[in-house]
């Protein structure tokens, strides 16, 4: 986490809904050595445990790389639609194991996205360089999703992973972030719509 102070967000989008809550403590030593600016992106991953009730939709993962000023004066960001690890591709790949009533899907970065992704980093540097600690950033990943079944009532939980070269495991990024709850604080109802098909 070198480049710039790193928060990560999440969000499960559900209509106009984006949850979001900080890294716990318990990850942030995990994280020390976590530079995007020098991190092989082909390595890294994204995991995401969401319940059996939702399902996300095809393409519905993006991961989002942001850079602020902290007074204010500059807003930078960049969204990444990512690649589902499917048997095919990431079978020897372990992920999160899922929790009772959940599932686990994991998520990479397109190939085609690395230069992209490259072009950012060299922004996001020459920033560094005019202003120093003044650039903060954050990584947020927001879902896609709709409802396979009827919610029930009651927290719908989401837990977020994230990995690289640096982390080797599966780092925590959020662990149960309550929809329901989030948009509840919002002042919104939780609108998960149901899948068509």
């Amino acid at each position: 986490m070198k480049l710039f102070n790193w928060i990560a967000r999440t969000g499960l989008m559900c209509a106009i809904l984006a949850s979001c809550a900080t890294i716990p403590v318990s990850s942030i030593y995990k994280l020390r050595n976590f530079d995007l600016a020098t991190t092989d992106v082909s390595k890294l991953r994204i995991a995401v445990q969401i319940p059996q009730s939702i399902r996300v939709r095809p393409a519905g993962v993006r991961m989002v790389i942001a850079a602020r000023l902290e007074n204010g004066s500059l807003n930078e960001q960049e969204a990444f639609v990512l690649d589902d690890l499917d048997p095919a591709t990431g079978a020897a790949e372990q992920r999160p194991k899922p929790a009772k009533w959940t599932q686990v899907a994991a998520y990479r970065l397109k190939p085609t996205d690395t230069d992209r992704i490259g072009v950012f980093r060299d922004r996001i540097a020459q920033l560094k360089q005019r202003h120093g600690d003044g650039v903060k950033g954050s990584i947020s990943i927001s879902v896609d999703s709709c409802a396979r079944t009827l919610i029930p009532d009651g927290p719908v939980l989401i837990t977020t992973w994230i990995k690289s070269e640096e982390t080797v495991d599966y780092v925590v990024l959020n662990r149960n972030l309550d929809l329901r709850g989030e948009s509840e604080k919002a002042g919104q109802a939780l609108e998960i719509k149901p899948c068509q098909n």
